[in-house]
């Protein structure tokens, strides 16, 4: 079965594109957005920050083998860099990296960019994620080494201090929702907290490298479907470190090649048999098999796509 792609960049352009298995094709270049580094999709509707000085958020209607550019927002926050949508579709969050701001719109019945319904900025931050867990809101600020969780409407409810200088970028949680993965860019590790209530302790400190490097920087985060497997891309040691978790704790198992340079991204397909790898500075995307059971990769050879810079690959939801 084939499954449609959706791959942001610091280019010109989103790629769509066709992934089967064995193959991924590009089929169609879409313009008319700068630097659509994040995207995010709610089911026929597609969202991408344009990461520029003056900020935008662009907003894309799903066809067959297009997208159609339904509405350009300028946001006047500097370098948005991460965007995601509530499971009813109903509020759209972007973190501004930039700004050091998070904003939270309300969408109307057709997917399109109501109204502000609230926003946070913090003194000297550098906000590198938000996103809708459970019934809360996390964001990260990368800069000044916290998360924030809110309520749905954006209030505070509780905040992790973490150790000063670690750099925290993005997270991941367990379906119970009490199990907090922290991927640190600066630091290259995995924190691993338990949240009780609105409490969170820290449990375990791992490292994504087997050697300690100042010229490596944490990317992206995934967890399987399962609670099985975490994966992170190293930026610089142009690697992906795959993780077990047993009980809540985990292990490096293996740490694979990217097969490029600076791998931002990184994807699960639907059911988790292949995993893809966006490498930014070679302009590369790769796959991987995964072995369901132990979590392991293996390369699939010969199957490459060259994109320009890319930086996010996300799944729709539409039957191709």
């Amino acid at each position: 079965m084939k499954e449609r792609l959706y791959i942001g960049s610091y280019s010109n352009s989103i790629k769509i594109v066709d992934f089967n298995g064995d193959k991924l094709e590009i089929i169609k270049e879409v313009e008319g957005i700068c630097n659509p580094s994040y995207l995010c999709v709610n089911q026929d509707i597609l969202y991408a920050v344009s990461e520029t000085q003056v900020g935008e958020i662009g907003t894309f209607r799903i066809t067959r083998n297009n997208l159609e550019k339904i509405d350009l927002k300028i946001i006047n926050q500097s370098t948005p860099c991460y965007i995601a949508v509530n499971s009813d579709k109903k509020k759209l969050l972007v973190a501004n990296y930039g700004a050091g701001s998070v904003i939270l719109y309300a969408l109307n019945e057709n997917g399109l960019i109501e109204k502000e319904i609230n926003c946070r900025s913090y003194p000297n931050a550098n906000m590198h994620f938000a996103n809708f867990i459970g019934n809360n809101i996390y964001a990260i600020d990368l800069s000044n080494d916290t998360i924030y969780q809110y309520n749905q409407e954006l209030q505070e409810d509780s905040k992790i201090e973490l150790e000063k200088g670690v750099g925290p970028r993005h997270l991941e949680v367990s379906k119970n929702k009490k199990t907090i993965y922290v991927a640190t860019e600066v630091s290259n590790q995995i924190l691993v907290y338990h949240k009780e209530q609105n409490n969170f302790e820290l449990k375990q400190k791992v490292s994504t490298l087997i050697e300690p490097s100042e010229k490596s920087y944490v990317g992206a985060i995934k967890k399987s479907k399962d609670d099985r497997n975490i994966y992170v891309t190293n930026r610089g040691d142009n690697s992906i470190s795959v993780f077990s978790i047993q009980k809540s704790k985990i292990e490096l198992i293996q740490k694979i090649s990217s097969y490029g340079n600076f791998p931002r991204d990184i994807l699960l397909n639907t059911n988790e048999e292949y995993l893809l790898v966006a490498n930014q500075k070679s302009d590369n995307i790769v796959m991987y098999k995964r072995n369901k059971d132990t979590g392991i990769l293996s390369i699939v050879q010969n199957v490459e796509l060259k994109i320009d810079k890319p930086s996010c690959i996300v799944r729709s939801s539409y039957e191709v």
